[in-house]
């Protein structure tokens, strides 16, 4: 019993510090993305789009899944924690720098402009450093300790965040937005290294070129569903980029940054879950089929009422958050409300595969749904332009919710759709109605929220009052 509420508190406070930090940090994105857009117009808020998600897409397959393995090994085993750091961060370097090449060369060949290129240049960098950022991160995942990643995280989001409105408003453009980028990357880069080496965890000082590749053989299966992964998220930005113009990637980038946003919450919960996940299984106590239907469950709580809200109140959070020059973004935000609503019950899956051993599935998946993805894209943006790339947006994470999880419930069990879906599915009614009643205003956005948290928790209260009770006592605990 003992250790079941230690395993709780644990839980909690990684779940309640990293959400903490993701809040707070991707606040300060969102300002800093909000002013971007508002300064700069569609056409430059088009091209930092642009920039980010190529430096993102070329830099990704460095991490190979690394973080991932890292965690849940030392999480079995944390003694094996400072080798396999040195054996990542050799890893990260030789194929990440190859990734901020590829970055520049693209944009030179397909045209883009001087300024567009610089951009590229020190996003990808950013990239690359962040890669390093995340091993650390992953070791004090595995050693259960998510505060100083948070912190870090923090730091970073609202540094750029700061940093970046200061200086759009004092005339900057893409360039300089992007040098500060790099620069606070580096900043929480070095707090979290500093902080992990406190407690006596540094890098094996024998590096290895031989172990490295050992390392990526070894994580392959994960590293390629990540990149297909990620390209599949980025994609339909450089595809829009290419077939369209700036504005057009503009306005969809605005929609984007909205759905981006709230899935703190699916990376924070899975990462707070992602020790006891792999160590958990049928017969466990807790077993794996109770992590995973809390996990599910608290992600759609979440995520699902702001899927519902970009699908009947994309008008007045668009105008809130960008202004009328913003307009022809409503399609696409009420358009993403799927993407929103689903992305994190496939990524909570894919996860309780990884955690489980059995992630050879997951870049079949991903490869199956990134190729309709492109085909469709290919199809839908000539004619419909960013309306097309948000509308396949959802489809993708549709696709890869059912199959996802459809696996890892034959891992875990059969969970109870009745206790994961009840109360967030209640809840998204009550916005629905209420949008119904009040029309897509600034007041609706008022009182939606509201009605969702007490219908709720009325159904919890009714249905299921342990799980509330389990959560209270887990954020008191926190």
């Amino acid at each position: 019993m003992a250790s079941s509420v230690t395993g709780a508190r644990t839980i909690a406070r990684n779940a309640l510090a990293v959400s903490a930090a993701q809040v707070l940090g991707k606040l300060a994105s969102l300002g800093f993305y909000v002013v971007m857009a508002r300064v700069l117009g569609e056409q430059g808020f088009g091209a930092y789009t642009f920039a980010l998600s190529l430096a993102q897409l070329t830099t990704v397959f460095a991490g190979f899944g690394i973080d991932e393995w890292m965690a849940r090994t030392i999480a079995r085993d944390p003694k094996t924690a400072p080798r396999l750091m040195t054996d990542a961060l050799v890893a990260k370097s030789a194929f990440g720098v190859a990734g901020c090449v590829a970055a520049v060369v693209f944009a030179v060949v397909a045209g883009y402009s001087g300024e567009v290129q610089l951009t590229v240049a020190f996003l990808a960098l950013g990239a690359l450093v962040e890669l390093y950022m995340n091993i650390f991160n992953a070791t004090f995942q595995g050693l259960d300790d998510l505060r100083w990643p948070a912190a870090a995280t923090m730091l970073e989001r609202a540094s750029i965040g700061i940093i970046g409105i200061v200086a759009l408003l004092a005339g900057a453009g893409i360039v300089v937005v992007a040098a500060i980028y790099l620069a606070c990357a580096l900043a929480a880069t070095a707090l979290v290294m500093v902080r992990l080496a406190a407690i006596g965890v540094r890098p094996a000082p024998s590096p290895s070129a031989a172990r490295a590749l050992g390392l990526v053989k070894m994580t392959f299966t994960i590293g390629l569903t990540v990149l297909l992964n990620t390209a599949l998220f980025r994609v339909d930005t450089v595809l829009l980029s290419l077939i369209k113009d700036d504005a057009a990637v503009g306005f969809y980038g605005a929609a984007y940054r909205l759905l981006e946003s709230p899935l703190f919450v699916a990376y924070g919960m899975t990462a707070a879950l992602l020790p006891a996940l792999s160590r958990a299984s049928r017969t466990s106590a807790p077993p794996l089929r109770d992590l995973v239907e809390t996990g599910l469950k608290l992600i759609l709580c979440a995520l699902a009422p702001i899927g519902t809200a970009f699908a009947v109140l994309a008008e007045p959070i668009v105008d809130v958050v960008y202004g009328p020059d913003y307009a022809d973004a409503v399609a696409a935000v009420r358009l993403l409300g799927g993407a929103a609503a689903l992305y994190g019950v496939g990524y909570f899956g894919a996860f309780v595969l990884i955690a489980q051993g059995r992630q050879r599935i997951l870049p079949q998946i991903t490869a199956g749904v990134l190729v309709l993805n492109v085909v469709l894209n290919l199809v839908l943006i000539p004619a419909w332009s960013f309306r097309g790339a948000a509308l396949v947006t959802s489809l993708s994470e549709l696709l890869l919710a059912i199959a996802f999880m459809g696996y890892a419930m034959r891992v875990a069990g059969r969970l109870s759709a009745r206790r994961v879906l009840s109360g967030p599915l209640a809840g998204c009614v009550a916005i629905a109605l209420v949008a119904l009643a009040l029309g897509p205003t600034v007041p609706a956005l008022v009182v939606a929220p509201i009605a969702y948290v007490v219908v709720l928790l009325a159904v919890e209260r009714w249905l299921y009052p342990q799980d509330l009770r389990t959560l209270v006592a887990m954020v008191r605990r926190g």
